[in-house]
């Protein structure tokens, strides 16, 4: 299943690959397809700058599949969604950490109201992103970063999206990559709640 942006960032903002992943909670297996997005105008930047395949600045939205499906087991996703949520979770920072990230800690929690009037679930987590080796040879070799993590029950499944965004980045490593890489996390806060309240996993699942 694609997964559209919406029209504000899709001109500006491009798919830069997919994971999968798949855990299990209470007797079904779930399978996490993660498309990642990256800014078009920094990408190249951004490639310099990471050691990772998951840009720095990115955004991200899972299409979540059931097996077998809740209806099956006559379980509503609201119904375990306290279970299902911190899940999703586990199974978005194995993904990340497998691209190199050090997952710090959690730093908030907190409800929101999904576009469909459900109640999710926002985790912010702390995190530290890797750094190329020949810009880690003049600075750091890691940078600090948030990364979000929105959860919400849909009719059948969950919808699932977020995004990363870097806190700081040293004038030196700017200069090594021969770019001025800005840093605006209130900005990219606002294009990832932008982007969580935007999506719709079941309208997309039917095209």
């Amino acid at each position: 299943m694609t997964i559209t942006l919406p029209e504000s960032l899709a001109g500006t903002w491009r798919p830069a690959g997919t994971r999968t992943g798949t855990t299990s909670v209470l007797v079904a297996s779930i399978t996490a397809e993660t498309t990642l997005y990256e800014p078009i105008e920094t990408a190249s930047t951004l490639a310099q700058l990471g050691a990772s395949d998951v840009p720095i600045r990115s955004l991200f939205a899972v299409d979540l599949a059931f097996s077998p499906p809740l209806s099956a087991l006559g379980v509503s996703p609201r119904a375990v969604f306290s279970v299902a949520a911190p899940k999703a979770r586990g199974q978005f920072v194995d993904t990340i950490e497998d691209e190199g990230f050090v997952v710090e800690g959690t730093r908030e929690t907190h409800s929101f109201e999904a576009a469909n009037g459900t109640e999710g679930r926002w985790f912010v987590l702390d995190v530290s992103y890797p750094v190329a080796p020949e810009v880690a040879a003049i600075g750091p070799d890691r940078l600090p970063a948030e990364t979000h993590v929105a959860v919400w029950p849909t009719e059948t499944t969950y919808g699932m999206a977020g995004g990363t965004t870097p806190l700081e980045v040293p004038a030196d490593v700017a200069a090594t990559i021969g770019e001025e890489l800005r840093v605006e996390p209130d900005r990219d806060r606002e294009r990832i709640a932008h982007l969580v309240r935007s999506i719709d996993p079941e309208s997309s699942a039917e095209e």
